[in-house]
């Protein structure tokens, strides 16, 4: 197998790791703000560090090193418009994941300052990076990655739209 491949294969991999995370640290961050006994809350302290540091951090950096890598080795691949917009989803999941960073700092210092609710808008943000990613890599054109992100908005909009109508 060619290193190419391997590359591609290992930035795979640790993508999946990655998302792992980003999917699971804010699902803790839900039960978090809802745990109301001392010993809950110091529980979910040590499981969030050890997520955002030990799993969804190490995969973050190896994931941008061998896309890094990957382009190194086909820079004409950069030159595509469905890569820049890859690489801006990138860049904001980069930002979400520091925002994440900052919830756990949040979190371990007592000082978070949203509800159960907000955290479960704030985890799926994810979703319509990596729903864009994957449709931009395997169509290798813009419009599909944006009518898929925009496909899975209105199911979003209309789940809560839904929950609305039913809490009425």
């Amino acid at each position: 197998m060619s290193a190419y491949l391997w590359a591609k294969s290992l930035h795979v991999i640790f993508m999946v790791t990655w998302f792992a995370g980003l999917f699971y640290l804010p699902r803790l961050f839900v039960y978090h703000a809802e745990t109301r006994d001392e010993a809950g809350n110091e529980r979910f302290k040590i499981m969030e560090r050890k997520l955002f540091w030990g799993i969804m951090t190490p995969g973050a950096v190896i994931t941008a090193a061998f896309g890094i890598w990957m382009i190194a080795m086909h820079p004409q691949a950069y030159a595509a418009g469905w890569m820049h917009f890859k690489l801006l989803l990138v860049v904001l999941l980069i930002g979400y994941h520091i925002w994440c960073g900052v919830l756990v700092q949040q979190f371990r210092e007592d000082a978070n300052r949203h509800s159960h609710q907000w955290y479960r808008w704030f985890n799926e943000i994810p979703v319509f990076m990596l729903v864009g990613i994957v449709v931009l890599v395997i169509s290798r054109q813009v419009m599909p990655g944006l009518i898929a992100m925009g496909v899975v908005l209105g199911i979003f909009v209309a789940f809560a739209l839904m929950q609305r109508m039913k809490a009425r």
